[in-house]
């Protein structure tokens, strides 16, 4: 009994234990209302004890063997404690982990990644099979971005010569409780990838102008610098865009204006040259005013296209001029384009191979010049030595056209224009035909890196010589006089007055890498 007593007081107690005082009305709630506060209770002690955590999206780290900063932006998710430092150190491997912002992930995580001094790199992680996993771009787990100091590519000058590299490569998982891996590498950049990067730049930067030549010979730069396939599809859209407003028609190379200026009937020969020769006056004795140094082999030789092409008829020359004048207008135009001072005509791609343009020359219903450039090469190969890798077409309308002083380019060492798509081949000369109008040809002696010549002092002055060519004259220099001298045509005083010329030149190679040869697109500058 004093058990159930006590039950009995205990019922009526207070929550202190105190009895309530005489009078006082008990009211007892109901069995269902004590039920509910039970429940109530029992569930706010769940709720806190087993609330379900929201699982991870993403794992990245960073390692390599520079300081860097990198940014990790990830959709519907964020950083679990403080994310990546500032500055990921050198030789260390930071890591942070992204958290879902629901319970459930879905079925993939997207993202951006930007390490400092590169483009953002866009990224993706499945979580099942029905995500999908890439870096950059779909299909690709695996993406190396590119990093380098900016390269004024348009004026020529020294590129950089050190930039940054980051492997990025996504890792999946198959447990629903891990999270997909992004790993980051930074490093220095080799030298293939840091000429790719460059090239990418200029790429990129020809995209945005209205310039045809430029953005055409970028594109391509890249394809032989190995720049991504989507980029280089982007600057060929580019190219589509500009052919569309015609802007791949330089002003006096549309079929109109050639058919009037490349006309035979206005071919004009010149008799004197002025003065021939100019020595270096600050010594007799310089090195510069050898007529012909070791070595060196500089021809031009009278009659040579009458010569060559004497089974198509007794005036070879005007043959040959009027069969290129005709075929640039039965091309597709724009094939003859603008270079410098002068127009270049080559096959629509620019490309300078001889089987290029013989082949643009057959599809056009030109078989006859483009018998009579096989028959030039044939004889320049054989009176000449080497192989013709490559052929260039000048056209100048008048003569205040012109070809700047230049050397051709023999080898990589040398430094081409920036718009120059040269494969390097070893050469050992080259000849060049001319046909049309007499026009001076300029040749300066040279004493720089290059030059096996020396200056006789401060004040040296070197050599220029000027030389008359004539409508079927051959011009041959081999590689010796070519790194001792510069040539060019320079334009003339009475200009319009002058009449048209061609010059056909032949690029030759040497004959122990004829069988490492391809018809690549080629130049000379």
């Amino acid at each position: 009994m004093p058990s159930i007593r006590s039950k009995s007081v205990s019922a009526v107690e207070g929550c202190d234990g105190a009895r309530p005082p005489p009078g006082t009305i008990i009211k007892r709630g109901s069995a269902s209302s004590r039920a509910r506060s039970v429940v109530a209770t029992l569930v706010n002690v769940t709720a806190q004890v087993f609330q379900p955590s929201c699982p991870p999206a993403v794992k990245v780290s960073v390692e390599g063997s520079l300081d860097i900063a990198v940014k990790v932006t990830v959709q519907g998710a964020k950083a679990e404690g403080g994310g990546l430092p500032a500055t990921c150190p050198a030789g260390k491997t930071s890591t942070a982990t992204f958290l879902s912002s629901t319970v459930i992930r879905g079925a993939m995580t997207k993202g951006t990644i930007t390490v400092e001094g590169f483009d953002p790199v866009p990224f993706a992680v499945a979580h099942n099979d029905q995500g999908t996993n890439f870096v950059n771009s779909k299909g690709r787990c695996r993406h190396t971005a590119l990093a380098a100091p900016k390269w004024n590519w348009r004026e020529h000058e020294e590129k950089p010569t050190e930039g940054k590299a980051a492997d990025i490569e996504v890792m999946a998982t198959r447990f629903a409780d891990k999270a997909p891996h992004l790993k980051v590498q930074v490093r220095p950049a080799t030298e293939t990838e840091l000429r790719r990067c460059l090239q990418f730049q200029a790429l990129r930067e020809a995209q945005e102008g209205e310039d045809y030549e430029a953005l055409h010979a970028q594109v391509a730069k890249a394809r032989m610098a190995g720049v991504e396939v989507e980029q280089i599809e982007k600057g060929e859209e580019r190219l589509r865009e500009l052919r569309k407003q015609r802007l791949h028609i330089n002003e006096g190379c549309d079929k109109d204006s050639l058919g009037q200026a490349m006309v035979w009937a206005k071919v004009t020969p010149l008799v004197e040259v002025g003065v021939q020769n100019e020595p270096c006056t600050a010594s007799p004795d310089c090195a510069c005013n050898e007529k012909q140094n070791c070595g060196e082999d500089l021809q031009v030789v009278p009659g040579a296209v009458q010569l060559c092409l004497k089974d198509f008829g007794s005036e070879g020359d005007r043959l040959f001029f009027e069969e290129l004048s005709a075929s640039a207008q039965a091309v597709e135009e724009g094939s003859v384009w603008k270079a410098g001072g002068k127009f270049i005509f080559s096959a629509f791609d620019r490309n300078q191979s001889v089987s290029a343009l013989t082949r643009t020359l057959n599809n056009a219903g030109r078989n006859r010049c483009a018998k009579m450039i096989l028959q030039m090469v044939a004889f320049s190969e054989k009176e000449y030595g080497g192989y013709v890798t490559a052929i260039q077409v000048n056209f100048h309308p008048h003569g205040g056209t012109y070809h700047g002083q230049h050397r051709d380019i023999y080898s990589a060492k040398q430094r081409a224009g920036p718009n120059c798509t040269c494969t390097f081949k070893k050469c050992v000369g080259t000849v060049c035909y001319t046909v049309g109008s007499s026009r001076v040809c300029l040749l300066e002696t040279m004493t720089d890196e290059m030059s096996a010549l020396r200056p006789c002092g401060e004040t040296c002055t070197g050599r220029r010589e000027r030389c008359l060519l004539n409508s079927g004259d051959a011009m041959f220099f081999n590689e010796a006089w070519n790194a001792n001298h510069t040539h060019g045509i320079p334009a003339m005083e009475d200009g319009e007055s002058h009449g048209p010329r061609i010059s056909v030149a032949f690029l030759l190679g040497a004959e122990d890498s004829r069988e490492n040869f391809y018809a690549m697109p080629n130049t000379i500058p």
